[in-house]
């Protein structure tokens, strides 16, 4: 089975001390007030998800953020996840919905 995960915000179950900090300098935030993790810095973005996925048992894999609405989606289903370098992981990336509505992304281009 494969996890999706928000980036922006999710919960993992009671770590022991030492996996705790080891997340931290991996570059995992905890916030106490709502009990979730989020991601900090993606220097370490491949280490951070081998440790989150033996933590949880399972594959884990994040959502993408679409730079042009700012809607998170997964990965699954795009058109170029074969030749994607990023996929899976936190970054950001066009959904397929604004992928879709050729005027928006052909607007969305010309500004970069």
């Amino acid at each position: 089975m494969t996890i999706v995960l928000n980036s922006k915000g999710f919960k993992l179950p009671r770590l022991e001390r030492e996996k705790f900090v080891n997340l931290m300098h991996l570059g995992l935030d905890y916030s106490r007030d709502t009990m979730l993790f989020s991601i900090k810095s993606y220097n370490n973005i491949e280490q951070v998800i081998d440790t989150v996925s033996s933590i949880l048992g399972d594959e884990v894999v994040f959502l993408q953020n679409c730079i042009r609405c700012g809607k998170a989606f997964p990965c699954k289903g795009c058109s170029y996840i074969e030749m994607c370098t990023t996929k899976n992981l936190p970054f950001s990336c066009v959904c397929p919905q604004c992928l879709r509505d050729r005027k928006n992304f052909e607007e969305y281009l010309t500004k970069f």
